[in-house]
Parts: structure tokens; sequence; C-alpha cells
């Protein structure tokens, strides 16, 4: 019998937990929630606060099974072992990156703030109810991805859907955003690895291997004095990986601000183009805090 899963990308983040918790609901087929890793400190927290169980965790598809992804639509960013011909859908609010199926599947994708909105909408489009806790996972999904609905990213519906989602779930939107940053915040126990690799994803652009990793914080102390560690980390991150670029990029989300870490020559001459500054081993973009809006285009048309 072919089992059917619904899973986020690799270093799931909390849009991509809890989208695939929702989706799994919304279908309905006996699919099964799943995540291509360990859940971070903010999701974990999330799912404790709804007391919702945490989904199974995949290294690599199983075998004779079929999936839905969410919160990414590349191959690059899934578990090994994942095959368009595998693939039944995606529901995802990123660019588009190089899948290529051979029949015909469902593929949900807009230019908004989190993949849990978009799946609100499409409850809404089915005339299908959201319960309490489901709109509590999808109102998190949302403040996770938008910072609170503060990031470029953020739009009219974003803003729109999570107050109903904050109405019905009859939570206080920025209470739980103050609990989330702080648990996103938490680097207790943290190696200077971990840290990058929390939220570190794998794209391919013409013919180069990139790795852009970022970590959202409101307290960026900790970090003073580790520049030289965070940087031989993505040394060996671009060595193992065999990546052509390496970026990091410390988020403060309180200042609306990103260190942005170079690793070499190459990756300065890149955002000497894309940002306008370079000439240092870490640099300070202003107004900059979303990878996939303002790091992710500017990076890929600068190489």
């Amino acid at each position: 019998m072919t089992k059917k899963f619904v899973i986020g990308h690799k270093n799931p983040d909390t849009d991509s937990v809890v989208s695939a918790i929702v989706f799994s609901k919304y279908l309905g087929n006996g699919a099964v929630p799943a995540i291509a890793g360990e859940l971070n400190r903010e999701t974990k927290f999330v799912l404790d606060f709804l007391k919702e169980k945490k989904p199974k965790v995949l290294k690599k598809a199983p075998v004779n099974s079929k999936s839905y992804l969410v919160d990414h639509g590349g191959l690059e960013q899934s578990i090994v072992g994942i095959n368009p011909e595998d693939i039944l859908g995606v529901v995802d609010h990123h660019q588009m990156f190089g899948l290529t199926t051979v029949e015909p599947l469902f593929y949900r994708t807009e230019a908004i703030g989190s993949t849990a909105t978009l799946l609100a909408k499409m409850f809404k489009e089915k005339g299908k109810k959201i319960d309490k806790k489901n709109a509590g996972l999808l109102l998190s999904g949302i403040i996770s991805d938008t910072l609170n609905l503060t990031s470029k990213t953020a739009t009219i519906e974003d803003k729109k859907i999570a107050k109903e989602l904050a109405k019905i779930s009859g939570i206080n939107a920025k209470e739980l955003a103050q609990k989330m940053f702080e648990a996103k915040s938490d680097i207790s126990g943290m190696s200077i690895k971990d840290i990058v690799l929390s939220d570190y994803k794998e794209y391919k652009h013409l013919g180069k291997n990139i790795g852009i990793g970022v970590f959202e914080t409101v307290l960026t102390t900790p970090f003073k004095g580790k520049d030289d560690k965070i940087l031989e980390v993505l040394i060996n991150i671009k060595q193992e990986t065999k990546a052509d670029f390496v970026f990091f990029g410390l988020v403060d989300i309180l200042k609306k601000e990103t260190l942005f870490y170079l690793l070499s020559e190459k990756e300065d001459g890149v955002s000497k183009k894309a940002f306008g500054v370079s000439g240092n081993r870490v640099v300070l973009l202003k107004g900059i805090t979303s990878r996939k809006k303002q790091l992710v285009p500017y990076i890929f048309k600068s190489i």
C-alpha cells in the first residue's frame, strides 16, 4: 500500500511544520504530516503551547511512498529519495525552482508572506471550517515567517487572515509573537554550526550551488566576538557541500537589519553588486530581514 506524506523543506521552520500538519488535515485522505529534520526551539514551543503532536521525522523518503510538498517546491530542498513522479502536489509561497514532472499535479503558489496564509485561504475557498487548534497553528506560521507582519514579505492578505485566525483561536497574536521570538532567540546549548544550519537552504542557479542560512533573533549580543567561529563554520559547510557560494545572515528582528557574513572574495563581490556593501567579512544590511524577498532575488541576479 502506498503511503502518503505531507512534508516541508529540510531544516524545517515553523511555517513548514504547521503547514504540513494542517494541510494533512485539509486533505483528509490518510496523508501523514512529516518533517525533514528536528524541530527548532521556536517550533517546539508552538507545538507544546498548542498541545500538538510532533510530526514524524523523515530523513529520506520511505519506499513506496508519495508526498505533498509544503513551503518549498524544489527537490534540492526536499528530503533524499523524493522523485518528481512521487510528488502529488505543492503548496508554497517561494520562488519556483526546477521542478519538472511527467504528469500534471496540484500546484498552488502565491506571493504572500507564508504558506500558512495560503492554507487558510484554501480552507475558506472550499468552505472548510478551521478549528481553534488549526487556527492557532496557522497563526503561528504567519507570525514566524513575517516576523509578526513586520517583514517586507507581509501582505494585506497576511494581515487580514492573521486577524481572523487570532479571533478563531482566541490567541493574542502580539503576546504569542513575543514568546515565539524569545524561544527562537534562545541559543543556550547550541553550537555555532547548529545555529548556522538551523535555517539553512540550498539552491541551484545558473549551474551554481548556493547555500544561504539565516538566524533570526531579538538579542544579538551573544554573537559578539564570534565572527571568526561563524566564518570557520561557513568554510566547512562550503567544503562539505561543494557549494560555489555560501552566505549567512544574522537577522535582528527588533532593529530590522541583518549582519551578513561574506566568506571570500566571491561572496564579497556578490554582496557589492547586490546590496552595494563590501570590503569586510561581515557587513550590515539595514532594512533587510527577508531571505525570500530581499536576499535570494538580489543574490541570484548578481551571480
